[in-house]
């Protein structure tokens, strides 16, 4: 079993730093079988006596530990205000239920410690929205599409957070507070504790608007995750071009200075496209994953899209920054159709999945010296 936390950060601004507000969100906490985790194994060692003989004393070996994490792109887990009903996600739910929608991948998500996913729409029943192009909204019960399939966190710091105003907003954090849904946005962290009672933290933050309170959320977060104890910090960025494959330099400077400051690997979205991943100084960086389930869009022309999954190892409770890089990217498809999306992302084969990872590897160059196995495998400059 697993608990879930969310805590505010203390915002410690410097110089011409400005100070954001954020909401609050609540515990939800279960039993973890700490005496099994913590079980060590024991081997004998000779021991000299006093008088020259050799007796045997357990020696403790490490206690070796691992966070499986998944990440996927934008969710929109609802439809857009210029959408009719037939045909949208809101039908697709009302058809088929809440455990349609991540049935192509929830093989995935149940096998790893923590799933997070970018919740890009409000969850509300507010009809007051802003003057925008596109509003995206679902209903507050759909969050029960991710606790059915075993997803545990959102990154709810993207520009579609406040699209029915500040009610949406709200009623959102309400809805995920009751569903026991972790999350990050803006000036509020989320945690969530693994069976084994390791602590992973993310932040998240939409960086379009280029003020620096976006930056000082996520950095401030991170600090405050490092004081925090965390066993791993996740730094989750809405940021980059529409329809751009190859990551613009603001966002390669600002992941750097993010990894710099403690995060442990980056995963970014906005972009509607995939983008690609860098290696840097140990860490990994997704720039963006694409659409996932999107109930913004009726038919994508890209539907290429994939989840990330990496495995950290812990010796005797500390990241060791020495194993090699255990990370995996997933091709996906956004849809089980081609010609129209039917909001059920599924696992690509074939010539399509040989396809993503090529493309995969065309964004990723440049950045830096990573490339992909058939499988997906992420291989870095060592291996």
């Amino acid at each position: 079993m697993k608990k879930y936390v969310s805590i505010p950060v203390m915002l410690c601004l410097v110089g011409t730093m400005l100070a954001g507000c954020g909401s609050t969100n609540t515990e939800k906490t279960e039993n973890t079988n700490e005496a099994e985790s913590s079980a060590q194994l024991s081997v004998a060692e000779p021991v000299t006596e006093g008088d020259g003989s050799e007796s045997t004393a357990p020696v403790e070996e490490p206690k070796v530990q691992t966070i499986t994490i998944s990440a996927t792109g934008d969710c929109t887990l609802g439809r857009a205000q210029i959408h009719g009903y037939s045909g949208s996600f809101d039908d697709y739910y009302d058809r088929y239920g809440e455990t349609y929608f991540f049935s192509g991948v929830k093989d995935i998500f149940e096998a790893d410690d923590f799933t997070v996913v970018n919740l890009e729409c409000v969850l509300t029943t507010s009809e007051t929205g802003e003057e925008k192009e596109f509003m995206l909204k679902g209903d507050p019960s759909y969050t029960g599409i991710m606790t059915s399939s075993s997803v545990e966190g959102c990154s709810f710091g993207n520009n579609h957070n406040m699209d029915y105003g500040q009610q949406s907003f709200d009623d959102t954090i309400n809805a995920l507070n009751e569903a026991g849904l972790s999350y990050a946005v803006n000036d509020q962290i989320g945690t969530y504790e693994t069976d084994e009672g390791l602590k992973i933290g993310f932040v998240s933050s939409s960086l379009l608007s280029g003020t620096q309170d976006r930056v000082d959320y996520l950095v401030n977060g991170i600090n405050q995750l490092k004081e925090d104890d965390a066993d791993l910090i996740i730094a989750c960025c809405h940021w980059g071009v529409e329809q751009e494959h190859y990551a613009n330099d603001n966002q390669v400077e600002l992941a750097h200075q993010l990894i710099e400051e403690g995060a442990d690997v980056i995963i970014g979205n906005h972009p509607h496209v995939l983008q690609g991943i860098e290696y840097y100084k140990g860490k990994l960086i997704c720039y963006s994953l694409g659409n996932f389930s999107f109930g913004g869009n009726s038919n994508p022309t890209d539907k290429q899209d994939g989840i990330f999954t990496q495995t950290f190892t812990y010796v005797d409770g500390k990241l060791d920054e020495e194993a090699q890089i255990d990370a995996t990217f997933i091709p996906c498809t956004l849809s089980g159709a081609a010609n129209y999306n039917d909001f059920c992302p599924q696992i690509a084969s074939g010539d399509t999945k040989a396809a993503i990872l090529e493309n995969m590897a065309k964004y990723s160059a440049g950045y830096s010296d990573l490339s992909f196995d058939e499988d997906g495998k992420i291989l870095t400059q060592s291996e």
